[in-house]
């Protein structure tokens, strides 16, 4: 069954330029992984530092396999700074 998500990152104020090119380079390579249905970042026209991520895995072993990525733990690893909020969701299609 196919895991869809949608991830809603707040920049701080004085970082949404290094928020907003951090998330963009997770974009290429996410979407080249086996099993990426849909990968996704969006920024809100109406409040900047908002940011929206929408991805679809296969199935929990092909995102499982994407947490293990080199570009996902380089995230991971550098979005704290950058950030004030996160709020993940998991999506159930009807």
């Amino acid at each position: 069954m196919a895991i869809t998500r949608q991830i809603i990152f707040l920049a701080k104020r004085d970082c949404i330029e290094e928020l907003k090119a951090l998330l963009k380079s997770t974009i290429k390579d996410s979407k080249e992984e086996e099993g990426c249905l849909i990968y996704e970042v969006f920024q809100t026209k109406n409040n900047p530092v908002e940011f929206i991520v929408i991805d679809s895995w296969e199935n929990e072993e092909a995102l499982n396999k994407h947490y293990e990525s080199e570009h996902y733990l380089y995230f991971i690893n550098n979005f704290k700074q950058y950030n004030a909020h996160i709020e993940p969701f998991e999506l159930e299609l009807l």
